[in-house]
């Protein structure tokens, strides 16, 4: 298939792997929320990093259920948090946001199969030991969406979607409450559980 306009006219921001869990309580707000990066290229490097809101209620959270920042470029943290979380208006509106610290990773890893049934990452400092599990996944799905689409409203992203049906969140071995739900994206219906692989978000020219 030819391609009228084989490379797309404006600035890359980042590239890489956006998963995310959103769990819902039974009053259909958020109770749980996870956001985690592995940024192939960016202005700040390469890194990984989670974004961690177990308690929306609070600005620290606790032990059992913490707001954390963890990751292993704090340059990256720094980036993503300025120039697309903070334009991501769930996560920028949620209490713990301007109280988030920086922590570094121990450990970060994936495992499972995307292709298959489960699919996880987990992440480790000194304190914490959280997993993300994907289960229940769809067939991929390939997006293209113009800046009105996306959730910071200010780029071109191209990415690569494989839905789950079922998802959680585990700290220190127990997992946090909530559920997935449903959601719409660029009038698609979709999961609040969700794997993007080549993700690439692009600031359009002017």
């Amino acid at each position: 298939m030819h391609l009228d306009t084989p490379i797309m006219p404006g600035r890359v921001d980042w590239t890489g792997e956006n998963p995310g869990i959103l769990l819902k309580d039974d009053n259909d707000d958020f109770s749980a929320m996870a956001l985690f990066f592995r940024v192939s290229w960016s202005p700040a490097g390469q890194g990984q990093l989670l974004l961690l809101y177990s308690d929306l209620q609070s600005d620290h959270g606790s032990a059992s259920q913490p707001n954390a920042l963890i990751g292993d470029n704090p340059q990256l943290a720094d980036f993503l948090m300025e120039n697309f979380i903070g334009k991501l208006g769930a996560f920028r509106q949620a209490r713990p946001y301007d109280h988030l610290k920086y922590q570094p990773a121990f450990n970060i890893r994936s495992s499972g199969d995307p292709t298959s049934h489960r699919y996880t990452e987990s992440i480790s400092t000194s304190e914490l030991f959280i997993e993300l599990v994907w289960e229940d996944l769809e067939q991929p799905r390939m997006l293209e969406l113009v800046p009105e689409q996306t959730g910071t409203k200010e780029h071109f992203m191209t990415t690569l979607l494989v839905p789950a049906k079922s998802a959680q969140i585990i700290v220190n071995g127990k997992a946090l409450a909530g559920k997935i739900g449903s959601r719409i994206q660029a009038g698609m219906e979709t999961t609040t559980a969700f794997l993007y692989f080549g993700e690439t978000w692009v600031i359009p020219e002017g």
